[in-house]
């Protein structure tokens, strides 16, 4: 049996011309990462009023998770140290969670999201602080990381600027 016209027609229609290129393939979301915030960063800025020098250190670590090892010194008498380190999750729509444990013995959640060159962190609870920190991207290797806390208001009191430069991408 040949087939009618209709197939002959199906056949031709869907072939393409000669010379013509082929169709390019759907666009393919990324998942949301924080790999752009990988590496080795040293910063300088003020913290509490005061010249402060620190470093973040951001990488992968076991079962998908994103470790943070920071370290903060402020100028002045007394001089201060802080540490923390924080394991992180990227989720779906670039949500993002984990804790941040600090060198006060504290423990803190922490959620927030990354999109594109913005990385946003919501910590603490509202028995004790609630605060935010902004990781922002201004090239491939320059980072400023804004710390606020909330105040009673509503509105938010930024008590540290840093900008850092990558060491090692």
């Amino acid at each position: 049996m040949t087939p009618g016209w209709w197939a002959t027609a199906l056949v031709a229609l869907a072939a393409p011309a000669a010379g013509d290129k082929p169709a390019a393939p759907p666009a393919v979301a990324l998942e949301p990462s924080l790999a752009a915030w990988y590496g080795e960063w040293t910063g300088t800025g003020t913290a509490f009023g005061k010249p402060a020098a620190a470093t973040l250190t951001i990488g992968p670590a076991a079962k998908g998770d994103i470790a943070l090892a920071y370290h903060l010194s402020i100028e002045g008498a007394p001089r201060v140290t802080y540490s923390a380190e924080a394991m992180y999750r990227v989720y779906a729509a670039g949500r993002v969670s984990g804790n941040w444990t600090d060198s006060y013995g504290r423990t803190r959640p922490v959620g927030g999201h990354v999109r594109e060159r913005l990385w946003v962190s919501n910590w603490g609870s509202a028995d004790v602080e609630i605060g935010r920190s902004t990781y922002r991207l201004e090239g491939p290797n320059s980072l400023v990381v804004n710390d606020s806390v909330l105040r009673d208001d509503g509105s938010w009191r930024s008590f540290s600027v840093l900008r850092y430069r990558r060491d090692k991408a």
